[in-house]
Formats: structure tokens, C-alpha cells, sequence
């Protein structure tokens, strides 16, 4: 079998006029066994301090992980966020959301809605 190494980027947004950390965000690549052995993008750990937040900074960080995620040659990518997370950010993010009722119907709690991007390849 072909092997996909994982790896992990991680981006960190500085205010250079306090020297802080003001926003984060990782994406995870992970080999799959489904399209062919292709990639998927993990997009996790966004955050963003409050007083930046409403600066659309957490927008620029995930699609820069998307981008870092389709340059890397992933099939798909996956942002893990909560509900609120999906409202605010689908309409101007080109993911497809998911509802989660085959796992509801099996016993499993909702947590969060999925939402993928597909078609990099």
C-alpha cells in the first residue's frame, strides 16, 4: 500500500504591536484509503482572541488551511466546528453541509453538523 505521511501546519496570526498572539489555526493531513488513497484536510483549533474577533481573521485562517489543504493535494477537507461556526462561515465558504441522521437514527448524540469540501483533484 502507498503510504501518505501525515504532517500538521499550523498558522499564528502576531500583533506586532503587542507581541501577541492573537489568532490560530491547524490542519491536519491524513492519508485515506478511499479515492484512490488520497489525502483529507483536517481544519481544527481555530481561534481567535476577542479583541480581534469581528476582524475576519478566523475567515483568513481557514481558507488559508483550505488552500494549505488543496495544495497538499487532499481530495476533500474537513473543518471540525460547531453549529454556530457553520452558520457564520458557509455562506462565504464553499462547504457542503452535512446533517447527521444516519448516526442519530444508530444511538449516537449530535454534537457538531459536518461540512466537507470536496473536488480538489
Amino acid at each position: 500500500m502507498r503510504t501518505t505521511p501525515s504532517a500538521y501546519f499550523s498558522i499564528v496570526i502576531l500583533d506586532e504591536a503587542s507581541n501577541k498572539i492573537v489568532g490560530v489555526g491547524t490542519v491536519i493531513i491524513e492519508g485515506m484509503f478511499l479515492r484512490g488513497l488520497s489525502s483529507v484536510g483536517h481544519i481544527e483549533d481555530i481561534a481567535v482572541d476577542k479583541s480581534q474577533q469581528g476582524n475576519k481573521l478566523g475567515l483568513r485562517i481557514i481558507l488559508a488551511l483550505a488552500d494549505i489543504s488543496e495544495s497538499s493535494g487532499c481530495s476533500k477537507t474537513i473543518p471540525n466546528c460547531n453549529d454556530a461556526d457553520i452558520r457564520e462561515f458557509h455562506p462565504t465558504i464553499d462547504f457542503r453541509l452535512y446533517p447527521t441522521a444516519f448516526y442519530q437514527k444508530r444511538g449516537y448524540v449530535r454534537m457538531r453538523m459536518r461540512c466537507v469540501k470536496h473536488g480538489f483533484l
